[in-house]
């Protein structure tokens, strides 16, 4: 059975809105991410791009992908795709998010 974590009240991230936190998960481990909302569906990221590892939270946003400000590699929020190099370029991670009972979950495991 998977399990979710709670980020807080969807309300707090608002459409076209984004997060940048850091959860504890279940391994004992800490994970930097990078939580949207576009319009209405949320989407979890690691807070790191795989080229370099350097933050994306800061990228810009377009549609469903996220530029990384330093290199600018761009990948899908939806499957973590390196869509500048999607044979070879590694994926970023994504985690699944959902609202709950008006509470954004993301699940880690």
């Amino acid at each position: 059975m998977p399990n979710w974590t709670d980020l807080g009240p969807a309300a707090d991230t608002p459409p076209d809105a984004r997060a940048c936190v850091r959860l504890a998960g279940a391994d004992g481990k800490e994970h930097p991410l990078v939580v949207f909302n576009v319009d209405g569906t949320y989407h979890a990221i690691a807070n790191h791009c795989p080229h370099a590892g350097l933050p994306l939270g800061d990228g810009e946003r377009r549609g469903l992908t996220i530029t990384c400000p330093y290199h600018g590699y761009t990948y899908r929020l939806t499957d973590g795709a390196d869509l500048d190099d999607p044979e070879f370029g590694e994926p970023a991670t994504v985690y699944p998010a959902r609202v709950q009972d008006g509470t954004v979950q993301i699940r880690l495991s």
